[in-house]
């Protein structure tokens, strides 16, 4: 190989890599905004407005 088709090699796998984090943030904040709503959505279905906690985050069970 020659300098320009290793140079142009790694340009592409740049472009390739910047790609795909470009694409990986958009669907991350999707899923963010999706758990976001779906909690909102479960504590208003919770009528003496309690939130479900994972066991360990009780500080009253101990």
């Amino acid at each position: 190989m020659d300098a320009f088709s290793v140079a142009l090699t790694v340009v592409a796998m740049l472009a390739v890599a910047a790609a795909i984090l470009l694409f990986e943030r958009k669907r991350a904040r999707g899923i963010e905004h999706d758990l976001r709503e779906q909690a909102t959505l479960h504590a208003h279905d919770r009528p003496d407005g309690h939130h479900d906690r994972h066991p360990e985050d009780r500080s009253e069970d101990r």
